[in-house]
């Protein structure tokens, strides 16, 4: 114990600010949504606010929000990386600069975290593990939210792909069309997402689309058929210890399943590695 302690005595100091946002102009109500800092000598900036609490916020407008917040932290950064954190006073893009503080931290990622424990109440999620399921964005939406982005992603670097976007078929004789996030004579995928509130409806969802993908490839004889799921970071500093735990064990779950039936499972952290994925299984 008296080796920990002294670690975290010894542990370097490091600058940093919080960045608040005003979501409503000129009311003064203002939320922490990230952090400027200078680990290591090094400037750089990072949003804590988490994605699933912007989609409860706002919706099917949170997309553009994100935009906004990450434009402006990419502002912060360079900032911060061409001249000292007392020099950011300033507001951008509707971020305001906080306090300039100083936190011993033995990597970014603990930093990070005291920023949250200090000052965001939305960043940290292990109270919203008890939410009704009517207070979050329904898994459907989430999951078309981000198969939109991935394909966005994917027609900007590969516009060829664009007729199997939104494609379907059949998977029994007669019975209804099922549309699929991509769908080709070369592969059929699907998107979803591994949400940290709602890990029950995930794996529903994602052991559905499973099913959809085996039914597709055994009836079309389709030979690449994958499920592409967004997952949060392992070391993602606003994740709870329950929340990690639980979407570590459900990743597994799924990743057992796609085995067992022969398909390729994709865990990916953002809208550009899955349009790599994308590409990668459609060819």
């Amino acid at each position: 114990m008296s080796e920990i302690i002294d670690d975290i005595r010894n542990a370097p100091m490091h600058a940093w600010r919080p960045l608040f946002w005003e979501p409503v102009a000129d009311t003064g109500e203002r939320i922490m949504v990230g952090v400027v800092h200078a680990y290591g000598g090094q400037g750089a900036a990072a949003r804590l606010i988490r994605d699933d609490v912007l989609d409860c916020l706002y919706g099917k407008a949170s997309s553009g929000v994100r935009n906004l917040l990450d434009a402006a932290l990419e502002m912060y950064a360079e900032m911060a990386k061409a001249g000292p954190l007392d020099a950011i006073e300033h507001p951008v893009l509707g971020l305001h600069p906080g306090p300039l503080r100083c936190t011993a931290a033995r990597n970014v990622n603990e930093l990070l975290h005291t920023a949250a424990l200090l000052y965001s109440s939305l960043a940290n999620l292990d109270k919203l593990d008890e939410m009704e399921e009517a207070d979050v964005p329904q898994q459907e939406e989430i999951g078309r939210r981000f198969g939109t982005e991935v394909r966005d992603e994917v027609l900007r670097l590969r516009p060829d792909l664009a007729p199997g976007f939104g494609q379907g078929g059949e998977l029994v004789p007669g019975g209804q069309r099922v549309r699929f996030g991509y769908f080709s004579p070369k592969a059929v995928l699907h998107f979803t997402v591994l949400h940290p509130v709602r890990i029950p409806a995930s794996l529903r969802d994602a052991r559905a689309r499973l099913f959809e993908l085996q039914r597709a490839r055994d009836v079309a004889g389709i030979e690449r058929a994958a499920l592409i799921a967004a997952v949060p970071r392992d070391d993602d500093p606003m994740l709870g210890p329950k929340q990690r735990e639980a979407l570590r064990a459900s990743r597994a779950e799924i990743e057992r399943e796609a085995d067992s039936v022969g398909m390729r499972w994709h865990a990916v952290h953002n809208a550009a590695e899955g349009a790599v994925r994308v590409i990668e299984t459609a060819g």
